[in-house]
């Protein structure tokens, strides 16, 4: 672990502007949490960096940093969306890139104000804004997010623990719950890196009750079979993207998923 010179020397460093690309670093590695990668372990590291990079700034500087950190995260984590609109939706690569950079960019309005709020309100013992503030309003931001104009919980961080010991936290809590117990570990690894001896044992003994329960809990079954089995079928036509809305072709998937279904 750090000493403390080396810990202050590393808070300077993290204050420069020059800092700011780690911000947006961050944020293009948290997509790879997700599948196909499913890196999990980047759902903590990825945030934890943020946090730290939004501990010691002014809030308008957070501000950009949150901004930067969104840029990085939807600019690689839904740039399915420029596919969607350009190969499916038959749109030019001008209209195509616009539609795709504004969503990118209204998405992104939502780490912009964390950090805006994290560095203004969330004031107090660099432990408490670290392990509690800044994972409560992370949980709550992504909340929002998945309601706010009929919401996106796209790469929400609770979706990232599918195969990871924290998933065990999902049947209690809901995927929000899995979020504040990732957000929570995020701030547990930041505070063992700027942090005095008594907190790093702290966060140490909470990363490991955290992962050690989460996997506990994954070994628990929750449901159990009620009555004899039920014999369902279901029935996929795999029409493609680009004939599926074509008119000439309506009568055509009418008949094959007709057919399909009278089979069973």
């Amino acid at each position: 672990m750090p000493n403390l010179p080396d810990i202050q020397r590393l808070r300077t460093a993290l204050t420069a502007p020059r800092a700011d690309l780690l911000a947006l670093l961050a944020g293009a590695l948290l997509p790879l949490a997700f599948a196909p990668f499913s890196l999990f372990p980047l759902a903590v590291l990825s945030p934890a960096l943020l946090y730290l990079l939004w501990l010691d700034v002014t809030p308008r500087r957070a501000l950009w940093r949150g901004l930067l950190f969104g840029l990085g995260q939807f600019g690689v984590g839904v740039s399915w969306v420029y596919v969607a609109i350009h190969d499916f939706g038959h749109s030019g690569v001008p209209l195509a890139v616009l539609l795709t950079t504004l969503f990118v960019g209204v998405l992104a309005l939502f780490p912009m104000l964390l950090g805006y709020v994290a560095a203004r309100f969330l004031r107090g013992p660099d432990w408490l804004r670290l392990m509690l503030l800044f994972p409560a309003a992370w949980t709550l931001v992504e909340w929002c997010r998945g309601w706010v104009l009929t919401g996106l919980p796209w790469l929400n961080l609770g979706y990232s623990q599918i195969d990871a010991p924290l998933r065990g936290f999902a049947p209690l809590a809901g995927v929000y719950g899995v979020t504040l117990m990732v957000a929570l570990s995020a701030g547990l690894v930041a505070a063992l890196i700027v942090n005095g001896h008594r907190t790093r044992l702290f966060a140490v003994t909470g990363l490991a009750a955290f992962w050690l329960c989460g996997a506990l809990l994954t070994q628990v079954e929750w449901t159990r079979a009620s009555g004899p089995p039920l014999r369902v079928s279901l029935v996929q036509g795999n029409i493609p993207q680009d004939t599926k809305w074509s008119p000439e072709h309506v009568q055509h998937t009418l008949d094959l998923y007709a057919d399909l279904t009278r089979r069973h």
